[in-house]
């Protein structure tokens, strides 16, 4: 039995900031700014989540310890990395990771930012810990991928909490002992089913929020000493057992400590499931070199043909019709006739009681094809073939292999402003937005951290926005 627990928690309690390469340490800086974007934007969207939950954990109000998104008051920091996580995820705009095909930052920076304010770190400390998160999320998951999704589970619950549980052990500064057992607790509490990409997505954020409050308990329950079960990830009774019949020891083990998953993680330009976004980038492309002819649609189409690999269609492949912006998030369908109609897919086509007959027509000419060419983890390929083929007879076709955010198609800071100015239109003011992109730029990380809500002005009042129905 190789013992990958050992050799992970090594590497966690071994980390220092200055192996850190620059690059690895800008990098985490964009994924800090693109947490703020994703979070503001989940804070605009999936509102009666949002509020039901809140309530809650304002009826538990507890020890003020750390900051939730825009709240005056503090809440117990499991409750606030909860809460905070609830927000990154609500609109799925946050960053994730092709290989373990699971969000990172939504768990991972909830939990290290609420800890992080109750115990007083800088930013160094920050960041390390957040690499760690990164580096244990990416590698496990990856490792049990796809067994983990075929078995019915959503990488971004199941293994967020052991990562949680890794990073939040870390930013405390345990030994070697406590971060293992940190792990360890956070193993046997691991949870979240992938059933909510078919139905009740709005719920999906409970994963993540499940997963930042696990670490985060699961840290401070080690520090007090406890003890929990050895070799949580190899054991015939331990957690890859449990949740995949195949480990990717390249995978999990590969250029550990040298090569960090952070730098080929990904963020999101649409507020929709990742499987969607090859799906965009390719009908946009079609629909630029249409020119005049786009002002034709549908009347000008015969079909729209969409060759994409299986797991896509598994998971956003079912619903054409969307009923609401959750099953929006969810529709292979709805993001090309959006995207063809629209030239673009924003925060504000998720609002389904816009759909005119154009989009309509548009979804009735669609339709999916099961290509397994189109997905290849060994050379990182997840896109998808698209064919419009013309009354006339006129074919137009393009393929997308890898979606924008990743590799070469990776984001840039000019990238995350516009973005961030489309995730918090109508919460925070433009000014207040690029500040905040700025903030997240010029992070010292000498200084301390201070709180989620450090980077927003004392004065800060949130502009009063039209609240999105939710059906």
């Amino acid at each position: 039995m190789k013992r990958y627990t050992d050799i992970l928690v090594d590497f966690v309690v071994a980390l220092k900031y200055k192996d850190l390469p620059s690059c690895v340490i800008e990098q985490t800086k964009l994924f800090i700014a693109d947490y703020y974007a994703a979070s503001i934007a989940g804070y605009r969207v999936n509102k009666q989540f949002n509020k039901v939950v809140m309530s809650i954990i304002k009826e538990d109000s507890g020890t003020e310890q750390a900051s939730i998104l825009f709240e005056k008051k503090k809440y117990p920091v499991a409750n606030a990395a909860f809460m905070n996580a609830v927000y990154a995820h609500g609109a799925d705009m946050d960053d994730g990771n092709r290989k373990s095909a699971g969000h990172i930052g939504a768990h991972v920076i909830s939990s290290v930012f609420a800890l992080g304010e109750k115990l007083g770190v800088t930013w160094k400390d920050i960041i390390v810990a957040i690499n760690v998160g990164y580096e244990f999320f990416n590698r496990i998951a990856g490792a049990a991928q796809p067994g983990l999704y075929n078995r019915g589970f959503h990488s971004t619950g199941i293994a967020g909490a052991m990562a949680c549980g890794a990073a939040c052990a870390k930013l405390m500064g345990l030994d070697r002992c406590g971060v293992y057992n940190s792990v360890s607790l956070a193993a046997i509490q691991s949870s979240g089913l992938i059933i909510i990409d078919e139905s009740g997505q709005r719920c999906k954020p409970i994963n993540p929020a499940n997963a930042a409050r696990i670490g985060v308990l699961s840290a401070l329950m080690a520090e007090r000493g406890l003890l929990s079960s050895q070799n949580p990830l190899e054991s015939k009774k331990g957690w890859f057992h449990a949740f995949t019949d195949h480990v990717d020891e390249t995978i999990l083990l590969g250029g550990l400590g040298v090569d960090f998953t952070i730098c080929e993680s990904y963020l999101k330009l649409y507020p929709t499931c990742r499987h969607t976004h090859c799906c965009i980038d390719s009908i946009l492309k079609i629909r630029e070199r249409m020119g005049d002819k786009k002002t034709f649609l549908p009347d000008i189409i015969e079909k729209i043909e969409v060759n994409i690999y299986p797991s896509a269609i598994k998971s956003a492949g079912i619903i054409r019709n969307p009923r609401s912006q959750e099953e929006a998030k969810f529709s292979i369908y709805y993001a090309i006739a959006v995207a063809f109609n629209n030239g673009d897919f924003s925060i504000e086509d998720l609002q389904v009681e816009r759909i005119d007959s154009v989009i309509n027509d548009l979804l009735a000419k669609i339709e999916l094809v099961p290509d397994p060419l189109m997905e290849d983890r060994a050379c990182g390929i997840r896109g998808t073939r698209i064919k419009v083929v013309l009354c006339d007879g006129e074919i137009f076709e393009e393929t997308i292999l890898i979606p924008k955010g990743e590799g070469i198609g990776s984001l840039d800071w000019n990238n995350l402003r516009v973005k961030m100015y489309a995730c918090s239109y109508g919460v925070i003011s433009e000014k207040m937005s690029n500040l905040l992109i700025n903030r997240c730029m010029d992070i010292d990380v000498d200084e301390p951290f201070g709180s989620i809500m450090l980077f927003f002005d004392k004065d800060l009042r949130l502009l009063g926005y039209k609240d999105q129905q939710d059906c």
